[in-house]
């Protein structure tokens, strides 16, 4: 089976990219080569991210300038100015210590569109959710990236409710935009109501996807207002059969006639 995390080849913009060329201004010429390097790192290690720590930073400058403090601290200044301009996201390295963008993650995740599985943690995501390609399985956060032998069917089942396209579960707000922005002749709150109380699963225990599942409910179930209609015209047909054996021509019967009938009923008796 295939691990691999990062990819071999990253694609590289022929136009310069403003954020970068204000880095080189602020920090020089010697600053693209170190987010060239940066991002050779990234797209090969996770792919979407890396680490960024001091050992880093004295690698680097070390490759870049001769090493020294004076190098590390130049390097730790590239690195920032790439944060404040958005070549890295700023949030993404205060808070979790990596660098990354949302580019970053697009690209990654348009390279690996073919491959069975591709593992993303929660906390490092930067693009949403629901744009993530089937095979992405979202990690939370206690959960070892790097761990080759974790079961790809365990996380999908803890994260069934948020890992994918495939499997998220929507809001009933979502399930009644969906049917108004595809003209759905469906009921949202029965739909949800229903696919909530199966945990969004088919009848063979597999997750479904939600926007299929409506999609099949629109050929198939008649809308309510139709059916009132069909069970008002079926209850006055009913009605009518009901009623079918009062529906006679009504005789008329002289004095005579039922002195008559009187008279054969007590011979009877």
């Amino acid at each position: 089976m295939n691990h691999k995390e990062g990819i071999d080849y990253f694609p590289v913009k022929c136009a310069a990219d403003k954020a970068i060329e204000l880095v080189t201004a602020e920090c020089g010429l010697k600053a693209y080569a170190v987010i060239f390097t940066m991002l050779k790192k990234i797209y090969g290690e996770h792919g979407y991210y890396c680490e960024w720590q001091r050992e880093d930073a004295l690698l680097l400058a070390s490759n870049m300038f001769g090493g020294g403090d004076g190098a590390v601290s130049r390097i730790n200044h590239i690195v920032n100015c790439c944060a404040r301009r958005g070549v890295f996201s700023l949030e993404q390295l205060e808070e979790n210590g990596i660098l990354t963008s949302e580019e970053i993650q697009e690209n990654f995740l348009f390279a690996t569109k073919r491959r069975k599985s591709v593992k993303m943690k929660r906390a490092y995501l930067l693009v949403k959710v629901a744009l993530l390609p089937d095979n992405v399985i979202i990690l939370d956060e206690n959960v070892n990236i790097l761990d080759e032998n974790a079961d790809i069917l365990k996380h999908s089942k803890s994260n069934s409710k948020y890992t994918n396209t495939l499997s998220i579960v929507p809001t009933l707000q979502e399930v009644k935009d969906y049917a108004t922005n595809n003209s759905l002749k469906i009921n949202p709150e029965k739909f949800f109501e229903y696919y909530e109380r199966v945990d969004w699963k088919d009848k063979y225990g597999r997750q479904i996807n939600w926007k299929k599942a409506a999609d099949y409910w629109n050929k198939t179930e008649r809308p309510e207002k139709q059916t009132a209609n069909n069970s008002k015209v079926k209850s006055n047909s009913s009605g009518n059969k009901k009623n079918q054996f009062n529906n006679f021509s009504q005789r008329n019967v002289s004095s005579s006639d039922m002195g008559e009938l009187e008279q054969r009923l007590l011979q009877r008796g």
